[in-house]
C-alpha cells in the first residue's frame, strides 16, 4: 500500500522554461498543501557536455531551483539528482506524484527535442497527469477548459481539471468537439437529417456531462460548450483565454486518436496556457 503523500514532481534543468514550470509547480504546491520534488536528471548518453559532471554544476543548478521556488512561497522542498535516462526517471517519480511538470522547453539538444520526444514519451507513460508549463496567452483567464468524449481519459481529465478548479477558484469549461469529414447537404440546401441526429446526441451529450460534473463538484463553476471543429483545434482556440487546458491521452469519437495521438499531440504543440494531458 502507497503511504506516500501526494506530491508534485517538476522535471528541472536550469533553462528559462524549466524556471517557469517549476515556478507554476510552486506556485500549485502552495494551493493545494503538497510537497514538490525537483527532479534534475541528466542522462550521459544525449547530453552535450561530458558525463563528468562537477559538484558545482549540480550545486549551482540546485541553488536555481530553491530560488525559483522560495520566490513564489513554496516552502515543502526536496531536489534529487540523477545521471540516467531523462524520461525513464521522470515515469520513475511520476508513480506517487499528483502531477509531473515539465517546462515546454529545456537546453540544448535536450530542449530541442523536449516537446517531441520527452513531454510525448512522459504523456504516454507518466502514472500520473502530465502537465506542461507555458506563459498563458491571457493572463488575466479564469477558466479551464477540458475536452470530454465520454472516454475514460477523458473523465479523468475532467476530474483532474475539476480537483485543479477547487484549488486555484477557476471555472470549469466542458468542451465537446464534433465536426464530420464531410458535411452533407441535401437538394434543398439543408444538412441530412441523420446528421443533425448526431449534432443533437452530442450536444445532449455534453449536457448530460455537465450536470453530472455539477453534481459531484457543486462548489465550482462549470459550464459547457459544443463546437464544431476538430478536437484540437476546438482546444487549441479554447486556450487563447484559458487558465489550462486538459485533455485525456487517449479518446473515442471526436477525441479518437493512436498512441498518444492526434488531439493531446496537437494540443501539447500549440496551445498557449499550459497543458495537462491525464492518462
Amino acid at each position: 500500500m502507497n503511504t506516500h503523500r501526494p506530491r508534485i514532481v517538476v522535471g528541472y534543468d536550469g533553462s528559462p522554461d524549466a524556471d517557469a514550470a517549476a515556478s507554476w509547480a510552486g506556485q500549485m504546491a502552495r494551493l493545494r498543501g503538497e510537497p514538490v520534488v525537483v527532479t534534475i536528471a541528466v542522462d550521459p548518453m544525449e547530453s552535450p557536455r561530458r558525463p563528468n559532471w562537477p559538484e558545482s554544476w549540480w550545486e549551482e543548478i540546485e541553488r536555481q531551483a530553491r530560488e525559483t521556488l522560495a520566490g513564489v512561497g513554496a516552502t515543502d522542498v526536496t531536489i534529487e539528482r540523477h545521471l540516467a535516462a531523462i524520461v525513464t526517471t521522470l515515469v520513475a517519480a511520476s508513480s506517487d506524484a499528483s502531477m509531473l511538470v515539465l517546462g515546454s522547453r529545456g537546453h540544448g539538444r535536450i530542449g530541442e527535442a523536449l516537446l517531441g520526444s520527452v513531454s510525448q514519451n512522459a504523456a504516454r507513460q507518466a502514472q500520473c497527469p502530465l502537465v506542461v508549463v507555458r506563459r498563458a496567452h491571457d493572463a488575466d483567464a479564469h477558466r479551464i477548459v477540458v475536452g470530454v468524449d465520454d472516454s475514460k481519459p477523458s473523465l479523468r481529465a475532467l476530474e483532474f481539471a475539476c480537483r485543479q478548479a477547487a484549488a486555484t477558484r477557476d471555472a470549469v469549461v466542458l468542451y465537446r468537439a464534433w465536426k464530420p469529414l464531410t458535411m452533407p447537404i441535401d437538394t434543398h440546401g439543408d444538412v441530412s437529417a441523420s446528421m443533425s441526429r448526431t449534432l443533437l446526441e452530442e450536444e445532449e451529450a455534453l449536457q448530460k456531462s455537465v450536470v453530472e460534473a455539477r453534481t459531484r463538484y457543486p462548489e465550482i463553476e462549470i459550464e459547457g460548450e459544443f463546437i464544431a471543429e476538430r478536437a484540437g483545434q476546438a482546444l487549441v482556440s479554447a486556450s487563447n483565454t484559458a487558465s489550462m487546458v486538459a485533455v485525456g491521452s487517449r479518446g473515442h469519437g471526436a477525441l479518437a486518436e493512436a498512441a498518444l495521438g492526434s488531439v493531446s499531440h496537437h494540443v501539447l504543440q500549440h496551445s498557449r496556457c499550459p497543458v495537462a494531458v491525464v492518462r
